[in-house]
């Protein structure tokens, strides 16, 4: 959609959440690998190509999808 604003964060927000939610390992691929900053379509493809999803992470804060 044209003119609408994606979230957008930082490479290092993404990987010191997932060292906090108990995945280090794959807060080290983040490092590597995303872009910085990512958006949310990019983190969102990324997670389920690493075999996290959205609903993963959100069940592991705490919240329900």
């Amino acid at each position: 959609m044209q003119g609408s604003r994606s979230y957008m964060c930082s490479r290092r927000h993404v990987a010191d959440m997932l060292r906090r939610l108990g995945f280090p390992e794959l807060a080290d691929v983040a490092v590597r690998e995303l872009p910085d900053p990512v958006d949310a379509e990019q983190l969102e493809s990324w997670g389920m190509r690493h075999g996290v999803s959205k609903d993963d992470l959100i069940s592991r804060i705490g919240g329900s999808p």
